[in-house]
């Protein structure tokens, strides 16, 4: 299943370092919420189009560690 859109989305009342999730609608139909926001692993929603969910999570995994270590 590919990634047709990504949306940020905003939870209703989560706690604040849950603010928002990057909601992915797939090409089958399904949304999907992939991972939430990171202040520091700034990721654009329109990078993960045309991903799979796996690889739109092992992105990210990829940032956040280039990120902690420096």
């Amino acid at each position: 299943m590919v990634i047709e859109s990504v949306e940020m989305v905003a939870l209703p009342n989560a706690p604040a370092y849950q603010e928002k999730i990057y909601r992915a609608r797939l090409d089958s139909g399904d949304a999907v919420d992939l991972f939430q926001a990171h202040w520091d692993v700034p990721l654009s929603p329109e990078s993960l189009v045309g991903l799979t969910v796996q690889a739109a999570r092992a992105m990210r995994n990829e940032r956040m560690l280039a990120v902690a270590l420096g």
